[in-house]
């Protein structure tokens, strides 16, 4: 195959040579098809097919030299001639074969890269199902372990009543922290495979920062700091997931509280913000270096998770869980002088238009980037 495109090619232009006339006007758009021939036997077959062509691209080209018809050189010029066209040819082979070597190389980096793509989407996929299945086998155990604790606290006899409410409680947070990881993990596995499903209701942003203020008092009454949240006055409903919002909300919470020393403030704060609720956590604990603060978002971020004792997924799923919802996340902080984490959610009447311009008439939605501008 290789050769035998050079061979063919050949077989044309001596053909060529010897039924065209030696009328230059013809000679020129023959040579130009010479090279056409070499080329192609160089892509084709590399560059020793490319430099056959050419030797018999020459003997074509010789067989129009005077005396016509006979292939023999009786001029010097006519030599220099075919050496240049011989040099045109191999330089022309050289070319075909570059360009021939190139593609294949080009071809099959893709296809190792399709194989490479799908063997990643394989493992993800099985990542996620294994993970699924680990979760639902340890989510009934658990259940047990927390309703017994709860059952052991309340049944403590009076003699040894403190003790067992204090291991019970032991029991509970450490099946909490246990529930909490694995819903990390299932999270950042859905971030994975494509994004996180979102459930849509008009929600009051006030009675999430309520909630989430009530849930931690206790922690924040035990380590002596001070809790508030501060809304808007009238402030316009949101369209959001409350449980997905609710889980970044208390992300941030919990953050807070693990920075900030006894005696310090934590805020949560809602406004509006053009067409968007922008929702803040500010506290007034030890803040993040500033070489750090472009890492926080990052997955198993490790100055973070070493900290706060964690898988380090926390942000890195609050960030998901808001750009799923077309917002966006800021963050500042000062060390020694506190963090502030705001975060958007789209205002309802504003969602619902944007909603109706684009033919949109379903609530459930997945991750995906920003909003357009």
């Amino acid at each position: 195959m290789r050769y035998g495109t050079a061979l063919i090619s050949g077989t044309v232009a001596l053909l060529l040579a010897t039924q065209v006339p030696p009328v230059w006007a013809l000679k020129l758009p023959l040579v130009m098809f010479y090279a056409v021939l070499i080329i192609a036997s160089a892509w084709v077959g590399g560059l020793w097919p490319g430099l056959l062509a050419t030797v018999l691209c020459v003997a074509g080209a010789a067989y129009w030299l005077e005396p016509h018809g006979a292939v023999q050189i009786s001029h010097p010029a006519d030599l220099v001639g075919l050496v240049l066209f011989f040099l045109i040819g191999a330089m022309l082979s050289a070319l075909g074969e570059s360009v021939a070597r190139a593609m294949r190389i080009e071809r099959a980096s893709r296809e190792r890269a399709e194989d490479t793509a799908a063997a990643e989407r394989s493992t993800a996929q099985i990542r996620e199902h294994t993970l699924a299945m680990v979760a639902h086998d340890l989510r009934d155990p658990l259940a047990v372990i927390d309703l017994n604790a709860g059952l052991i606290a309340r049944a403590s006899t009076a003699g040894a009543a403190v003790e067992i409410s204090r291991r019970a409680a032991v029991v509970h947070r450490t099946v909490q922290r246990m529930n909490r990881l694995l819903r990390s993990l299932l999270d950042t596995a859905l971030i994975d495979s494509g994004g996180i499903a979102l459930d849509l209701a008009p929600e009051s942003a006030a009675m999430l920062l309520a909630e989430v203020v009530e849930t931690h008092a206790d922690e924040a009454e035990a380590k002596r700091i001070q809790m508030r949240s501060e809304v808007q006055v009238g402030l316009p409903p949101m369209l959001c997931d409350r449980d997905r919002i609710l889980q970044v909300l208390t992300n941030l919470t919990v953050n807070a509280l693990k920075f900030t020393p006894p005696g310090g403030t934590i805020t949560l704060r809602a406004g509006v913000s053009g067409r968007f609720v922008r929702l803040s956590v500010i506290d007034t604990g030890l803040g993040i270096d500033a070489d750090k603060l472009a890492r926080i978002f990052e997955r198993y971020f490790g100055d973070r998770r070493k900290q706060g004792g964690g898988l380090g997924l926390g942000l890195f799923i609050a960030k998901a869980i808001v750009e799923s919802h077309h917002g966006t996340f800021e963050v500042e902080s000062s060390v020694g002088e506190g963090s502030s984490f705001a975060f958007t959610v789209p205002i309802l009447r504003q969602a619902c238009a944007t909603d109706k311009a684009r033919g949109a008439g379903s609530t459930t939605t997945s991750a995906s980037g920003p909003p357009p501008a």
